[in-house]
């Protein structure tokens, strides 16, 4: 089994389980349930795409990589992913200004952003900027933590 019929086996499973039971256990009522289901769909069409191509590739055994839907720079983008997650999980331990700037710097070196000032002027005048429009400006209070 290649590479993209498992991935596209994986999240169609995994768009089964929301379609069926996430999605009606903990959203009740047919409006409210509209866009969660409509984003299952729309998560379901590459997935089809990817089981499409896997077995297309395994029937004519050609390698996976001669069918590739999703360039190589698109997949590390979806490296993005697993860093979000943390970063939205640190935001109420450490605060949003210091792991924003943190997490822009990460960025930064993970999609391999050219050294130079720009890599060390904007992990820090972005939190600034928000902090000057969206808390002083604004008075939208934005999650505090152990650090700012």
């Amino acid at each position: 089994m290649n590479d993209d019929l498992k991935l596209g086996s994986v999240v169609l499973a995994f768009c089964a389980f929301l379609w069926f039971y996430a999605i009606p256990y903990h959203i009740k009522g047919a409006l409210p349930a509209l866009l969660p289901k409509s984003l299952v769909i729309a998560m379901m069409i590459p997935c089809v795409l990817f089981f499409y191509k896997g077995i297309e590739a395994a029937e004519h055994g050609v390698s996976a990589s001669a069918f590739r839907i999703i360039p190589g720079a698109t997949l590390k983008a979806l490296g993005v992913i697993p860093l979000m997650l943390v970063y939205i999980f640190l935001i109420d331990l450490v605060g949003f200004y210091v792991i924003t700037g943190v997490f822009i710097f990460i960025f930064l070196l993970y999609f391999e952003a050219k050294p130079s000032l720009s890599l060390y002027i904007y992990p820090v005048a972005l939190p600034l900027i928000v902090y000057l429009l969206i808390g002083r400006v604004l008075h939208f209070p934005l999650p505090d933590g152990i650090l700012f």
